[in-house]
């Protein structure tokens, strides 16, 4: 109880609007106090802060603009090696078609020449195999003709001994040497 009663002893403040009421008062003394130090601050301010500030201000702004201009180059120098780039590309791109096309031309003619080479190979096999065929079929009509010969001397042969015996055998077999030695 004695806490409330400590508090209800405080004096109350006079209602004449409290330190708002003096702090927005015009006092003229404190105006031109006010004055005088916002005046020199002012002046302190301009002479020895707001050049510097400035100043500064200025060589950012220089800078700014200075690395802006850089960047622009920088970027203009990117794009003209983009594009150098993609024109060596292409370039590139093309000396490789027309190599691929030249490869591709080239093998073309190498499959016709190795087709027409291997072409004329087998015709001349060929041909050599129907000479040696016919070689081979002319020397084995010669060997039939000569053992068909051979064959029918000795069927004449056996036919004309059974047939002459004797005497007339020899000369008959004589004539007929002698008829063909003449031939």
């Amino acid at each position: 109880m004695e806490q409330n009663q400590a508090h209800a002893e405080v004096p109350a403040a006079p209602h004449d609007g409290g330190i708002a009421a003096q702090l927005m008062a015009p006092d003229p003394g404190v105006m031109i106090w006010v004055w005088v130090v916002f005046t020199v601050l002012l002046v302190l301010l301009h002479k020895f802060a707001w050049k510097p500030i400035l100043k500064a201000v200025a060589e950012r702004e220089a800078k700014l603009s200075e690395s802006l201009s850089k960047a622009d180059e920088a970027a203009a120098k990117a794009a003209a090696i983009e594009a150098d780039h993609d024109r060596i590309l292409g370039e590139a791109k093309a000396q490789a078609q027309n190599i691929l096309n030249e490869q591709r031309d080239f093998a073309a003619k190498f499959r016709a020449q190795a087709e027409s080479e291997a072409k004329e190979s087998a015709e001349k096999i060929v041909s050599q195999a129907q000479a040696q065929i016919e070689a081979a079929s002319e020397q084995a009509r010669s060997a039939l003709r000569h053992e068909a010969a051979e064959l029918s001397v000795k069927i004449a042969e056996k036919i004309l001994r059974s047939e002459l015996e004797g005497a007339k055998a020899e000369g008959f077999a004589d004539r007929m040497l002698s008829e063909t030695a003449k031939n």
